[in-house]
Order: C-alpha cells, then structure tokens, then sequence
C-alpha cells in the first residue's frame, strides 16, 4: 500500500487540497501497518444532487459534520474536490452519529452514494480508492484505458510479422522490471530479482496494427513463439550472462523445451542455479496440459523454479498452483479482481500458495493495487508505481 506517491501525483497533476489527501495515505498505511483498528468516515458531496450541493440545506450537511473538528478523539482530512475524510479510534461513537445525521438528511440512494462508515485496516483499499478519486487519478487510470479491440489478424500478417522479428532489432521491446518485496511499514521496496520480456503487446501495436490478438489465440502463440526465441537467443551470450543477478522470464510452453532454452540452461552461472524463474501461463496449462507438465518436469529437474501466470482470477480458479504442481504464483493486477472480503476474495486466497513469498502480483500502477495485494497476503509487487519508489542504482 504505496500512499505518498508523489512521483505520480506529479505526474497527473496534484489538484488543491492535495495535502490532506497524502497525510490520509500516510495515516492508512501507519494504521496497517501497526494494525490497529480505527473508524473511517467518508463524506464525498460531490456525489449529491446539483441541488443538494448549495443553499440551507446543504450549509446543514457541513454543520453536521463540523461538530467532529471540535473532539480531540477525531482526526478530520479535507481532500480536494470538497471530500471530507474523519478518522476516529474504536469504538467511533462520535462518527457513527454523524453518520446516522448526514444520512437521516439525506435521500437513501443519496446517502448511500455520498456517506460511507467503513473500518481499518480492513477496508484500506476502499479509503485509497477515496484518496484516488478525490486527486482524480481514476479518472486518469479511466482515460488511459485501451482503446476497444480491433479485427482479428490473418494467417499472411503474423506470417510478415514473424519475418520481420527474425531479423530485427527488438530491443525496443524488451521490457525489465524489478519484482520487490515490499510490507507495511517496511520502507523502500527490496529488490528480489529482474523480470525480462518482449512486449507482445508493443509488437502487435508495430507490426500488426489495428489488430487484436485475443480474436486469433493459434496466431498469436505463433508469434509469441518468435519472441521467446529472440529473449532467449539474447540472453545465452556470454557477454550477457556475465554479471546478470536473479532473473524471471516469461515463456511459452514450446519454448522451455527449445534448444534456444536448453543452451541457455547450459550456460546459465552455477552460483545462480535456483536464481531462474519462469512463468507458465495457466491457459497453456489448460490448452496443452501434457506440455505443461513436461516444462514444469523439466525447469525443475535443472534447478530452476517454475512459476504459475495467471491474467485473471479465472484463470487461477480453473487451473490452481496445487494442482499445476506449482509453488508460486503471478496474478495481474487490475480493476476486475475481486473486491476484498467477498466470497470471490476469500476463493482466490484459498489458491495461493501457503509459502512465504509465493505469490507475485504485477501491473502495479496504482496505491490501490498494492493495498489490495497487502490485505490479501500477497508482498512481492512489480510494476511502474514499485519501479518509481526503488532506490536508484
């Protein structure tokens, strides 16, 4: 849960009120990390009718809520966009009643819009997303989303595309990432190891634009295919496995069988054996389960550790780390995950792996996702928002 996040306040712009907003995120986090138990109270009038948000009526609503700036036992936050965040230590008697005030002034469908009661630690990821909202950044999470899916490639195009990688310079590519542990309270994250890939994606959008992977699964894993084999062929060089740390990589079930794999096996640094981690996609566990039992048969024969990727909750449901003989587990961050203490939550957790360290979530961009990681057990984090907190060097 990374609340101070300041690198990307700056970069979409902190609206007024900014500061109350950070000093809530701050709060939270010191909450969870201690896990102390504490009553939240969030009032947000931007959500209330046009003709709710001026004149007496509205002047009733603030006074109702102006009573709890004058009890030492409440901490009141003003955030921008005219939210009003307070904050009081258990049992919370002071916001339970300006609760039951707001609300009785309020419509039902307004009041439960507008006024929420929730409880820390553990409904941390519903305060940030508060935070979030009131600085405006899901509006820019919202507006950066890709745009809707285009036509299915043909045969003769990826044939072009997978032409083209055989001889081309893809490093612009490749993507590294840093995989961190990072806990409550534990300071800067810790760097654990390094995630290389080709971008699939950023290939598509060069090479086949206007297309849509997803609609054509066959032609795509021939694509994915090429790159696999490039990502290998440049690591197996001398000059690259000199000095290289603990790595992850995500590969295809056809390519840890390869002989593109198998040099690099050869070549890989003795005092690094154990240190390589490769992610499995649970589809291809699901489209081609003898195939997936060999690669896994296989990385774990060499010393290396074989790592369960999953894109959704589905599909981490359909083929679980137990069952796919697997000790560890990547999931993916996004909106779509289950919110926390539902039914759903609590059948993802029962998949994961029960070790230490086990479970990775990665698309880290957000303050929310790494709350949502937190309160599920999960401390290995990769993305751009862990990438901007990691020391430099």
């Amino acid at each position: 849960m990374i609340l101070d996040e300041v690198p990307v306040l700056g970069a979409l712009g902190t609206p007024p009120g900014a500061a109350g907003a950070v000093a809530l995120a701050g709060l939270v986090r010191e909450t969870v990390a201690a896990g102390v138990e504490r009553r939240v109270l969030l009032f947000r009038p931007s959500r209330l009718a046009p003709v709710r948000r001026h004149g007496p009526q509205f002047a009733m609503l603030v006074g109702a809520w102006e009573g709890l700036r004058r009890t030492s036992r409440t901490r009141v936050f003003d955030l921008p966009r005219g939210g009003l965040v307070a904050v009081e230590a258990m049992p919370g008697h002071h916001l339970a009643e300006t609760e039951r005030i707001l609300a009785g002034m309020l419509e039902p469908q307004e009041a439960a819009a507008s006024v929420s009661l929730l409880r820390l630690p553990d409904q941390a990821a519903a305060v940030l997303a508060a935070v979030e909202e009131a600085l405006g950044l899901l509006a820019a999470v919202r507006a950066a989303a890709p745009p809707p899916a285009g036509r299915a490639p043909d045969g003769d195009a990826i044939a072009a595309a997978e032409r083209a990688l055989a001889s081309a310079d893809v490093s612009a590519f490749l993507r590294r990432r840093k995989v961190c542990r990072l806990v409550p309270g534990g300071g800067a994250p810790e760097p654990l190891r390094e995630d290389r890939r080709l971008s699939l994606l950023d290939v598509r959008d060069a090479l086949l634009p206007g297309t849509e992977l997803g609609l054509a699964p066959g032609l795509a894993r021939r694509l994915r295919r090429v790159l696999d084999r490039r990502l290998l062929a440049g690591l197996a060089r001398t000059e690259e496995l000199r000095g290289i740390g603990p790595l992850s990589l995500a590969l295809g079930v056809d390519a840890v069988t390869s002989p593109d794999f198998l040099r690099l096996d050869a070549l890989w640094p003795a005092a690094l054996r154990g240190a390589l981690t490769v992610a499995l996609a649970a589809e291809e566990a699901a489209i081609d389960p003898v195939g997936f039992v060999f690669a896994r048969d296989l990385l774990l024969a060499r010393g290396h550790r074989p790592m369960l990727e999953a894109a959704g909750p589905g599909a981490l449901l359909a083929v679980p780390p137990a069952r796919a003989g697997i000790g560890r587990v990547r999931l993916r961050w996004s909106e779509a995950l289950p919110a926390l203490g539902t039914p759903a939550a609590e059948a993802l957790r029962a998949a994961f792996p029960g070790e230490r360290d086990a479970v990775e979530l990665s698309g880290v961009d957000r303050p929310a996702a790494i709350a949502w990681g937190w309160e599920m057990g999960i401390t290995l984090f990769q993305g751009r928002l862990v990438e901007s907190r990691r020391p430099t060097g």
